[in-house]
């Protein structure tokens, strides 16, 4: 078999099939950048993700430390509460983060949202909706 050289004599790639090889390359980076982007999350979904986790995380915390904790939702943000036991106020909590956000549309059924240290949570449901998304959680 007879390998092709150019007038030269030289093996070497042709300017043409060179354009080519990078045409093909930069066409599967864009279908791979363009496939990386549909899996990134979200506003909406993300701050189902969070809301989902900082409950669970108040039952579970609720549970582990005998403390009566909430939820309480307003002004675009939602903050976990613990309750002290001895003067009977709702103070704000360090250990789980307090979530914000904006352009996003919380509608709750309650707008507090109770943790017992038995793992009872208050019935309630969360609708998230930012533009032509919607997403609901619901609370037993």
């Amino acid at each position: 078999m007879k390998i092709l050289t150019s007038t030269t004599g030289s093996r070497s790639f042709t300017l043409i099939e060179l354009l080519i090889a990078l045409l093909i390359i930069g066409i599967s980076a864009s279908f791979a950048t363009l496939s990386i982007n549909n899996l990134r999350p979200t506003e909406a979904q993300a701050l189902f993700k969070q809301l989902q986790n900082q409950l669970y995380q108040s039952q579970q915390s609720a549970q582990l430390k005998n403390l009566n904790l909430r939820l309480v939702i307003k002004n675009n943000q939602s903050i976990i509460e613990q309750l002290n036991p001895l003067t009977q106020e709702w103070l704000e909590t360090s250990e789980i983060q307090a979530l914000k956000w904006q352009d996003i549309i919380l509608d709750s059924s309650e707008s507090v949202i109770n943790v017992s240290p038995s793992g009872y949570i208050t019935p309630s449901i969360l609708e998230i909706i930012a533009g032509d998304e919607s997403y609901q959680l619901t609370t037993q």
